[in-house]
């Protein structure tokens, strides 16, 4: 019989086990402890990369309107520039533009471009402290109940920060309060941020500024209403043959110089009347006659004369224009 031959099998112990089992614990917590720090740069990366983009859409939008400013100085109740900061968490900007025809909500009001523009800071119930845009027709309907409520849209939600400072060209600086009703700023400076996911105040570094030129000047009283030239004098003023208005400057004769006159008419046609009862004052009305009865025998023998001559003319004219005529043609 052959001897039985002991067989050794290879394994592990218990402790190597344990070992293994710890080592690879280790590992795999590394990999996803790495695995969930890029995941969370990452979705914080792309959330600031969204506050950022929704940053510069609000400044973009306000930069849009801000570009078609138009600013009547003479009619303030629709033109007028207004600025509120009073508040220093809830600011507002309030100004008539004609805005550019890819701008937000053209849509709603078709080809009416004019409009009068409303940024302002509020309380949203949806999205907490917001950057909000009002937008309304600047001519409006008589009837109180036909006016209709401004079109609404959030620019910024969970907002932290939204300054606005203005350049005074009277003073020579940047002014957080504008108090110049009847001008408006050239320059205008825009500071915003939103809130942190976490609650936490935003820091410096997620501040998003812009600068706004305002390229529009303002149509002051005197453009609107220029002064007229001044009238030229009569003196100065050739009349044409039809032109039989009586001077501007002509002065309007009283009631008392008016019945003088008629008093003197009255006299000067008295005791002229031709006795026909016929009206030869030519419209003056009274019946009486501007000619005597010797006058007007007078004239009537001078025209008899005159016309016996004619007579006489003519019956020997015919044949001295015949005959000047012909002598005419042969020369």
């Amino acid at each position: 019989m052959k001897s039985e031959m002991k067989i050794k099998k290879a394994a592990f112990t218990l402790v190597e086990t344990i070992v293994a089992v710890a080592i690879l614990s280790l590992v795999l917590t590394s990999v996803y402890g790495v695995f969930f720090s890029v995941l969370n740069t990452t979705k914080k990366g792309a959330e600031a990369a969204v506050d950022v983009q929704r940053q510069r859409i609000a400044l973009k939008t306000i930069e849009d309107a801000l570009s078609g400013l138009v600013y009547y100085e003479q009619n303030q109740a629709i033109y007028g520039f207004m600025a509120n900061t009073e508040d220093y968490d809830y600011p507002s900007i309030s100004f008539v533009s004609r805005v550019p025809p890819d701008f937000l909500g053209n849509k709603d009001f078709g080809s009416e471009r004019l409009r009068r523009i409303t940024f302002q800071v509020e309380d949203d119930e949806d999205f907490g402290r917001s950057l909000v845009m009002y937008q309304y027709s600047t001519l409006q309907p008589i009837d109180p109940l036909e006016i209709e409520d401004p079109s609404r849209w959030v620019l910024g939600q969970d907002l932290d920060t939204f300054l606005m400072v203005f350049w005074s060209t009277i003073n020579g600086e940047w002014v957080y309060e504008w108090t110049e009703t009847n001008s408006i700023p050239t320059r205008i400076k825009f500071e915003m941020a939103y809130a942190r996911a976490d609650g936490s105040p935003a820091l410096a570094e997620d501040m998003q500024k812009r600068e706004v030129v305002v390229f529009s000047e303002s149509i002051t009283q005197k453009m609107q209403n220029p002064t007229l030239p001044a009238a030229k004098s009569s003196s100065s003023r050739r009349p044409s043959s039809g032109d039989r208005r009586p001077s501007s400057n002509r002065r309007k004769p009283t009631q008392a110089e008016i019945d003088a006159y008629k008093k003197r008419l009255a006299e000067r046609n008295k005791g002229r009347d031709d006795g026909r009862g016929r009206d030869d004052s030519r419209g003056r009305g009274d019946g009486k006659s501007r000619y005597t009865d010797a006058q007007r025998a007078e004239y009537r023998k001078k025209m008899a004369e005159r016309y016996a001559q004619w007579k006489k003319s003519q019956g020997s004219g015919g044949g001295s224009r015949s005959g000047g005529s012909t002598s005419g043609g042969s020369t």
